[in-house]
């Protein structure tokens, strides 16, 4: 029989395990890998879903008979605060650069970020659409139909700005209104409207 300090010791195991693992585990593996009878392994489990219930901030859950410790769902906006403030963090120089571009260029595409920065962009701007510090604002009119993007309200607040009006004077790296591929799109939608009217007349 075990002592009490034996299945306190079995439960911090366990514990530990699923807190490092971060996936799901099963009785099986757990009793294999510690080298500890299903039954104490079982018990343990049974202590800690009471530890881990769910007023608490994680919870164990059971998943195809495997046991996890995951964050309650109660708290996911606070967590995901976090989470993305971290993403945001750790964003490379290139995507910086990327995100500065796009910030000075409002509808501006993937190809022409490209022409400014002179190498491949595609991964800079999937991470920016995947922070939400910029988004999908038009799709042009030309082959592929290419999509031209902006900073989100996301990033205005990270910078503590109402507009991006606001943000400092950079000339070098801003692309006039002609040379925009958007500003023919947004041209040739209002010649449509234009000829549609024309053709109910």
């Amino acid at each position: 029989m075990e002592t009490v300090e034996q299945i306190k010791e079995i439960q911090n195991q366990i514990e530990a395990v699923m807190f490092a693992l971060g996936r799901e585990i099963s009785v099986d593996e757990l009793s294999q890998t510690l080298g500890i009878e299903k039954q104490y392994i079982e018990n343990a489990i049974d202590t800690l879903y009471e530890k881990y219930s769910f007023d608490s901030g994680v919870v164990l859950v059971k998943v195809n008979d495997c046991y996890q410790l995951v964050t309650n769902n109660k708290y996911y906006d606070k967590v995901n605060l976090f989470v993305e403030n971290t993403k945001r963090k750790n964003l490379s120089v290139a995507v910086q650069e990327v995100l500065s571009i796009i910030a000075y260029n409002p509808k501006i595409t993937k190809s022409e970020i490209e022409n400014i920065r002179g190498v491949n962009s595609d991964f800079a701007v999937s991470r920016l659409l995947e922070c939400g510090l910029v988004e999908e604002v038009a799709r042009l009119n030309l082959p592929g139909r290419p999509a031209a993007y902006a900073v989100t309200s996301e990033f205005l607040k990270s910078c503590g700005i109402n507009s991006i009006n606001e943000l400092p004077d950079f000339e070098n790296i801003k692309i006039s209104d002609e040379q925009l591929l958007v500003s023919d799109f947004e041209n040739n939608k209002q010649d449509d409207k234009q000829h549609d009217v024309n053709d109910e007349k």
